[in-house]
């Protein structure tokens, strides 16, 4: 009888336990999610376009999730069930990588996909929660802590890090030869392609005229696809896993 009760006890403060536990939400849409109105709009908004400019420039996918409160099992726990469910990183590379903050509970966790450990360490990503997330947080400076937090996580993955691009097309580097032979290329290129457009337009004008529709409307597509910024172009899981590789603080 006592041996009865005793399990029921556990049975049912098991049930509390899960039921207080925060459930794992669906795949953010963003690279950056806030549901703790932790950062400033502008501030979510810039970085957001940054880890996407980010991921089309490496490939790597770094998300950023800021929520209130795990509801009662460790940040590291709750962190890598939400990385394997979101599937961050590609499949096959499990290039991954996410910032996770919660708010009320006063932790923060940088997960790391079993393909990024070897450049972001457990010590590398200590030391950034420690030395710069932390302390600006502390100061009350949550957007300088989010984003200087995530630019030295990016910086260890790639030697531009996530700089001041905000998902703008970059320019090349510099001046020479590799512009100007792009530049009369594609002046021979176009100038073939516009003598066989116009005599075909003189022979068949028909399938000219439906050849031409044929590219506009193509170039509208490709436009409307890669199109990005706040809410669109967003992140979607690729297959990525994490081994639990990363580290937890608390302010």
């Amino acid at each position: 009888m006592r041996a009865g009760f005793a399990l029921l006890i556990l049975l049912l403060a098991t049930a509390f336990a899960g039921a207080a536990e925060t459930p794992i939400p669906a795949a953010p849409a963003r690279w950056v999610t806030d549901d703790a109105g932790f950062m400033s709009v502008d501030a979510a908004r810039s970085l957001d376009r940054k880890l996407e400019a980010f991921a089309l420039a490496t490939g790597r996918q770094f998300i950023v999730y800021i929520g209130k409160t795990t509801g009662g099992p460790p940040i590291e726990d709750w962190a890598v069930r939400a990385f394997e469910a979101w599937k961050v990183g590609r499949k096959g590379l499990d290039d991954g990588i996410a910032l996770f903050i919660m708010a009320d509970d006063h932790q923060v966790r940088i997960e790391v996909g079993y393909g990024l450990e070897p450049q972001v360490t457990d010590l590398a990503a200590s030391r950034i929660i420690r030395e710069i997330i932390v302390p600006r947080i502390q100061a009350g400076d949550h957007d300088g802590a989010v984003t200087a937090g995530a630019a030295a996580i990016a910086h260890l993955l790639s030697p531009e890090g996530i700089g001041q691009s905000d998902g703008t097309s970059r320019q090349p580097r510099g001046p020479g030869t590799q512009g100007r032979s792009f530049s009369i290329w594609q002046l021979i290129v176009f100038g073939i392609i516009g003598v066989l457009f116009l005599i075909l337009l003189v022979t068949h004008p028909s399938l000219a005229i439906f050849l031409l529709m044929n590219v506009l409307s193509s170039g509208r597509r490709r436009g409307s696809d890669n199109s990005g910024g706040w809410g669109g172009g967003g992140f979607g899981g690729g297959g990525g896993r994490s081994g639990g590789g990363g580290a937890s603080g608390s302010w």
